[in-house]
Parts: structure tokens; sequence; C-alpha cells
């Protein structure tokens, strides 16, 4: 009788234990501020989310990756389902409480800002995320799901689609004040092998009481200073505002992590780490190196500004990444650099975007202006060159890019390479008739400015840095000029949108007259230069090509 019941009770453990086990893979998802709970799939990761995703609630990915070949290529992609969900609050809300100020207990002024999406609803999320086309909804239905009324779509993505074609199935929830969307993206071919599963949490969903914490994201403390207000202000106290905004980058991102993350400071960045430390210490030495090559190359662009530390996010993978980077729009606002683990060393693709981006955010911060009237030479050649940064034993040097060099040395055989002279003045659409060649040249002839070659003639060795100061002449003649037509009745941007549409303005300014900007820059930065003094750089930088 003993053994019997011993072995009863053996077995009744180990049942308990398998479903224990069966409870724990599945998970519970629960949002107290809008009011709601879901289920997840079984095995899928929370992942975090960028630090403006104002409107995505959360985001979670499938452990298993999925195939789809491409029979034309040959070319195998991967893909990994992916759960997310976003939040449409309603106009009546938004148009109640977009802002609201009052005070702290301090008596400050406080501003809080609502909930605040860029899109209407869910069709005008897909039609921004897919704005070539490439979508279309196959089925469209109105369900219920205990007493939530339910819009629910099934959609095609085909001819746009990363990775290959795509289901994607939404369920959109009409809770008082919000629709809330639950969407599951995943390729065509495993849709199939998935839809019950996926089914079967979207009908989990449940609302709950909510806490009654405001539809808001985001608190600020005193006047929050938009980018183009800090234009105004002196260098010390644009060094304030800006060290208030990478703190409260760094913060949000933070909060915004999920289980396995890590956060810390290491040197100029704010590391958000899912991989090992050795890669985080790689990285960090490889974007430190650029930093420092910049301040040293160019310590008259912007010496007096603050440059906020970036946020450095390095994925655990190729497929954490892509889930990470799918959302969201561009911002100036946007500090994050995003990489991820993949085992190629310092001069893998993903080490030199990791290197470009500091190049882009060091530029921002230090001299904005100067860096949108940049021409494409230069911002072209400027960009790979750094992508070949090296630093070993503390030095800094740069790898050469064999391919540009083989094709500008065969270019320069055939007859057909443009001198510096004609490359440093094409326009941008010029420069993009022949894209690939153009940009290796550039390519070459940055590398040539900044490799030790041009050093070693007096005529060549500060090419580089007179062309930027004469860019910085020119530049400013431009601003000055656009300052006295506009006169001070021009009204100042109130949201982040008219913000970054006053933004491109102001680039598309300096787009529209880019040949004067190319023809002046030249003329400043060569001021007294002959045809001989022409011909004896053009040979220096020839022989250099080999």
């Amino acid at each position: 009788m003993m053994g019997s019941f011993a072995r009863r009770a053996r077995w009744f453990v180990v049942l308990v234990g398998i479903v224990a086990l069966s409870t724990t893979v599945r998970a519970d998802h629960k949002d107290p501020r809008l009011g709601f709970t879901i289920q997840t799939p079984r095995s899928w990761t929370a992942l975090p989310m960028k630090v403006d995703e104002k409107w995505l609630v959360a985001d979670y990915q499938s452990d298993k990756t999925y195939y789809w070949t491409d029979k034309s290529s040959g070319w195998t992609m991967e893909h990994r389902p992916d759960m997310q969900m976003i939040a449409f609050v309603s106009e009546d809300v938004k148009a109640k409480a977009k802002v609201t100020k009052g005070t702290d207990k301090k008596g400050n002024e406080s501003i809080f800002i609502e909930f605040d999406s860029p899109y209407k609803d869910y069709k005008d999320y897909m039609q921004r995320r897919y704005s070539g086309g490439g979508w279309f909804i196959e089925k469209e239905e109105e369900i219920k799901v205990g007493d939530v009324a339910v819009t629910a779509y099934e959609i095609k993505v085909d001819k746009l689609s990363q990775n290959g074609p795509k289901r994607i199935i939404t369920w959109i929830y009409h809770v008082p004040d919000v629709d809330i969307a639950v969407q599951f993206e995943t390729l065509a071919d495993a849709y199939p092998k998935v839809k019950a599963d996926l089914t079967r949490c979207l009908k989990s969903f449940k609302t709950t009481p909510r806490s009654g914490e405001a539809l808001s994201t985001t608190v600020s403390t005193g006047r929050r200073l938009s980018l183009l207000d800090m234009d105004e202000l002196s260098p010390e106290e644009r060094k304030n505002a800006r060290i208030s905004l990478e703190k409260e980058a760094h913060d949000l991102a933070t909060k915004k992590l999920t289980e396995g993350w890590t956060a810390k400071r290491m040197g100029r960045f704010y590391v958000l780490n899912h991989a090992d430390e050795k890669l985080a210490k790689a990285v960090v030495e490889q974007a430190e190196a650029v930093w420092t090559w910049l301040e040293n190359t160019f310590p008259f662009v912007g010496d007096r500004e603050y440059v906020r530390a970036p946020v450095l996010r390095i994925c655990k993978d190729q497929a954490e990444m892509s889930a990470f980077m799918q959302t969201g729009g561009w911002s100036l606002n946007d500090l994050e650099i995003v990489t991820c683990q993949d085992y190629g060393g310092a001069t893998s693709y993903q080490m030199e975007n990791v290197k470009s981006r500091v190049l882009d955010i060091w530029f921002e911060d230090r001299d904005r202006d100067l860096y949108w009237a940049m021409p494409r030479w230069l911002k072209d050649g400027l960009t790979e060159v750094i992508g070949k940064l090296k630093i070993k034993n503390g030095k800094v040097s740069f790898g050469s890019d064999d391919w540009a060099r083989d094709e500008v040395r065969q270019a320069l055989r055939d007859g057909t390479l443009k001198k510096p002279r004609e490359l440093m003045t094409l326009s941008g659409d010029e420069f993009w008739k022949d894209y690939w060649t153009s940009r290796q040249a550039a390519t070459v002839l940055v590398g040539f400015f900044v490799g030790g070659e041009a050093g070693k003639n007096a005529r060549t060795k500060t090419v580089l840095v007179d062309y930027v100061k004469a860019l910085k002449q020119v530049q400013l003649t431009l601003k000055a000029e656009d300052k006295a037509k506009e006169g001070s009745e021009k009204p100042g941007p109130k949201t982040e949108e008219e913000e970054d549409a006053e933004f491109k303005n102001q680039r598309k300014g300096y787009k529209d007259r880019e040949q004067r900007i190319l023809d002046e820059t030249q003329r400043k930065a060569f001021s007294g230069w002959s045809d001989k003094d022409w011909q004896a750089f053009e040979d220096i930088y020839f022989k250099a090509i080999g």
C-alpha cells in the first residue's frame, strides 16, 4: 500500500510540475493604464521599445525562426513572428487633453503631454508603414470578444515585405476613448501553422479597471524646450537643456527595457545591452574612437557645443534588431544607435553602421546647419571612411576600402574618373546619376585627405579642414539672408511634428541653393589656387591611387 501510494504521489508531483510549466510559459500581458489583459503566445519574449514610441503599448517576438526562399534569386530569408499592441486615442480625448498645465509640489510649472500617436487610426498606421503600397486587406469583419466590439483584419503584405511575403492578423478592440490594435505578423508560409495559437491569444482579451492614470507617456517639469528654441540660447544654456534631454532619454530608455537587458554608462555612451559584455566593450571602443577623431579633426565645429551622450542599444541578434527597428519614424530627438551581435568584428557591417551613426549625432549637436549644408561628396565620403576607422593599442587608423580603390583605379586608367575639382562641385542630382561610381570616388578622395597621403604635401595637407571652414562661412551667409527675409514675425513650431516639418524646410532651403553652396565653398576653400596648384594636387592624388 505504501509503495503504491508513494508511486501515486510521485506521479502527482510530476503532473503538477507539468501543469505548472505549461501555465508559466504562456503569460498575460497586463496594462492597468489602458485597462486590459491579453495572453501572449508560448515562449515569446517581450522586446524593449524606442524612447519616442508613445503610441506603441507592447512588443513581443517569437523565439522560433521561420524561413522563406525567394524562387527567383535562391536567397533564403528568416523571420520571427511578432506581436504588437498599438493604442489609438480618440479625437475627443486628443482635443480635450493634448496638453495639461499645472504645478508640482514646489510650485514649479509642469506640462503633462498626453498620449501622442502620429497616426489617426490603424489603417493610417499601415499606410505610413508601407508608404509605397504592397499591402491589402484580404478580410475585414466586425465581431465581439465578450462585450467588447472588435474590428478584425486579415492582411497580405507581398511587394514591399522585408524577408518575404507576410500575413498580418489584427484585431482592434474598441474600448472607451481608445482603440487598442493587437497585431500579429508572420511569414505567409508560417501563417497556417501559427494561426490557431494567435487566434486563441486574440480571443483572450479582457478589459480590467483602469488605474486612473492619464492616457499619457511623458511628463516633464518646467518649460520643455524644442531644438529650435535651443538655437536661440547661449551655448551654456543650450548645454544645460541638452543635458536635461539626455537624462530624460536615458531614463525613458531604461524604463522601457525588458527582462535580460542591462543598462549602464560606458564612456560617452549609455549602453543598453542584450548581448555579451565583451561585445559591448568592443563597440564602445570603436564608437569612442570615432568621437575622439571628430573632435581632433574638426575642433572648430561647434567648439562650445555639448553633444548628448547617445543611447547605444545592442540587440542579441539580427532578428531582435529587425523587430525593434521596424516601428517608429525618424526624429532629430532620436539619440539611439542600434546594433546587434553579429560576430563580424571591427570591420563588420554592424560596426560600420555604429560608427556612421556616431558621425551623424556628433555633427547634429555640434553644428546641425553645417551638416545639412554639407555636399554629397563630402558627407558620403566621410560616412564610408569613418566606417573603416580602426582602433588598435589606442591608435586610430583607416582601413583601405579595396573595392572602392580598385574601381577608382580602373576609372583612372580608362580616363573616366572625375578629377577632384569636378567631383567637389557635383550637385546631389548629378551625384545620383552615377551614384555607385560617384560614391566610390568620394570615398577614395576623403580617404586620401584623412589617411596620411595628403599630409605629404603642403598644398593638400589642410584641404579637408579648409573646405569645412569655407563651407561654414557660406552657410552662415545663407542663414543671415534667410533671417533678414523672415524677420521676427514668423511663429515658432508648437509641436514635435511642426518642428520636424520646419527642419525639413530648412534642409530643403540648402538643397534649393546647393549649386551656390558648392561654387562659393570651392572658391573660398581654394582661394589663391592657380591651375598649376590644381594640377599638382591632382598629380599627388592620382599617384596615391596607384
